[in-house]
């Protein structure tokens, strides 16, 4: 049974169907989200690693950048995950593997660039996932991290307070909620170049972030960290407010990318 101190990478390791659902609708690939790739300077004939890939459709995505001559490795800690990923793949350039600890599966220098796309929040230690990253990156190739900082949170018509109140309550899930703002130089210390950083902010006013606070009931109900009743409360308020054009989500992804000089 999953306890409070290991909750944030537990509760990827064992999905119910119905987050497995969601996820599915979250997670698809769109042309949007090449915006959130820039940094990374992805190319045909590539060899790609999508670290935490979920159900595949990302990876999918990247495999479509780098081609047939190119080839995309996407990891993931969830079996059904990968199981699903792997059924659905028509892609000869794609293959989907199940890790079940930091240790990645590949050679020194494999790959050109290595992707973390909202993962390092969950991780157990930073520090240990990104060295990896270092030594299974080639002389030249790079790092790119997606990835979200919970300070930066915006949910109306909440306001900030009960937003950070919400929050709060849901942050069992996530080991490093602040990962945006320390990627940088989590990847100075990890032995890479000094990094780039953009941020990239999407603003959600037709309630696609329902999906991610519907998950952030669950954790609270997980662990009685507010009222039950309340936090139901909250979220049917924002699925509400979708349709008289109140809602707004919005959590600003910071793009990281750093080279591996040495």
């Amino acid at each position: 049974m999953s306890t409070r101190e290991s909750f944030y990478t537990d509760h990827w390791r064992e999905i119910e169907d119905e987050r497995i659902t969601r996820y599915e609708q979250m997670f698809v690939w769109r042309d949007q989200q090449l915006v959130l790739l820039e940094g990374a300077e992805l190319k045909p004939g590539q060899r790609v690693l999508d670290i935490g890939c979920g159900p595949g459709f990302f990876a999918g995505g990247l495999a479509g950048i780098v081609g047939t001559t190119g080839h995309v490795d996407g990891v993931d800690i969830n079996a059904r995950f990968i199981s699903d990923a792997t059924n659905r793949n028509d892609k000869p350039n794609l293959t989907f593997h199940h890790v079940t600890d930091h240790r990645l599966p590949f050679a020194d220098g494999t790959f050109d660039r290595v992707i973390m796309k909202n993962v390092l929040e969950y991780v157990p230690d930073v520090s240990v996932t990104l060295k990896e990253v270092y030594r299974v990156t080639k002389l030249g190739g790079r790092a790119h991290i997606i990835d979200s900082d919970w300070g930066f949170l915006l949910v109306e018509p909440w306001g900030k307070d009960r937003t950070e109140a919400f929050f709060n309550a849901a942050a069992p899930a996530f080991n490093e909620r602040y990962i945006g703002r320390k990627a940088a130089g989590a990847l100075r210390s990890a032995g890479f170049a000094p990094a780039k950083v953009k941020i990239s902010a999407f603003a959600d006013q037709v309630g696609n972030g329902l999906n991610m606070l519907t998950n952030m009931v669950g954790y609270i109900r997980t662990f009685s960290t507010m009222p039950i009743d309340t936090a139901t409360g909250m979220l049917e308020e924002a699925r509400a407010a979708v349709s008289d054009g109140r809602f707004l989500f919005c959590l600003p992804q910071f793009l990281v990318t750093a080279e591996r000089t040495e």
